[in-house]
Formats: C-alpha cells, structure tokens, sequence
C-alpha cells in the first residue's frame, strides 16, 4: 500500500506522541515511586525533569565507537525539598563522554551543574547505560533519561548527530 507524504507525517508523529505518553507514564510512576525518599531524614532531595537538545555531540557511529557530548536543557523544573514553594524553575547542562554498542545503546559518563531558581546549585558525576536510547542514570543523580535521535547521521557509518534528551532524576 502507498502512502502519501502526509500519512507518513502522521504516523511518525503518532509514534512520537506514543513514545511521549510513555516517557510521561514513567515520570509519574517514578514520582510516585520517589516520594518516600522525600520524607527521608536528608536535608535536600531535588527532583529535576529536563527536556532539551544535545548541543555538541561526536557523530555517533552505527556500531562500535566513542566521542564526546555537552548538552543543555532548554526546559527544567523541580521539586526541592528545602524550598517553599517547593516547585520552581531550573537549568541543567551535563558533558561528558559516551561508548557506543549500537546506535542508541551503550553507556555514558560526566559531570552535570543544576541550578535552582532560589539560588541552589548541585553539581555531580554520573553514569548512564543506554539500550535502544532509554538510559538509567546513577552517580550523583538517580534517574532515567530517553535520547531520540534528531540529526540523523549519513548513513552507512553514522547512525545520529545529535538528540533530544528527556529525563527525571532524583539528587539526594
């Protein structure tokens, strides 16, 4: 069967919304999940959710390689456990260095700043092991991360040049 440039369109932004209502499924499933930990005995626990673009990335290969990534959230809020109001606005930038297995799955490594609107400011190590682009992160931050690719590469031996990355960390 044909189909016509829009059908295309519309069934790749379906997928795209599946894909979001899913990552949105899990952010609340690990909100609720998180929230004993909030009534813990520690002074501070942020729970940052991010939204934003890889803005330089080492071309990732198909299969095999390695590089460096930096990325900044163009969208951040949080929950804070030692502020009042307890929800506000954030920044997040991470950089690092990444393996590639296959396009999507690996690991990755580095060092990210998040900066609370009142004026707090963490900054941590991390690690996170990625399969088909959804990533545990540990370290510093607990959390999940999904990369989506959005540069695709020039195939056949780069597989993307940059993601959209959208995640939910625990800091304690």
């Amino acid at each position: 069967m044909h189909m016509f440039r829009g059908q295309q369109r519309l069934r790749a932004s379906k997928g795209r919304a599946a894909l979001l209502g899913a990552l949105g499924a899990l952010v609340g499933a690990f909100a609720i999940a998180t929230t004993p930990m909030l009534a813990s005995a520690d002074s501070d626990v942020d729970i940052p959710f991010y939204f934003g673009q890889t803005q330089c990335l080492t071309p990732v290969q198909l299969v095999g390689g390695s590089g460096t990534f930096c990325y900044s959230a163009t969208i951040c809020f949080m929950f804070s456990s030692d502020d009042i109001p307890p929800f506000e606005t954030c920044g997040l930038s991470a950089s690092g260095s990444y393996t590639n297995t296959v396009c999507g799955t690996g690991s990755a490594s580095g060092t990210a700043n998040v900066s609370e609107a009142s004026g707090g400011f963490d900054t941590f190590g991390f690690s996170i092991t990625f399969a088909a682009g959804v990533g545990v992160v540990t370290g510093g931050q607990d959390g999940v991360v999904d990369i989506i690719p959005t540069g695709p590469g020039s195939p056949p031996a780069t597989c993307v040049n940059s993601f959209t990355v959208i995640g939910v960390g625990v800091t304690p």
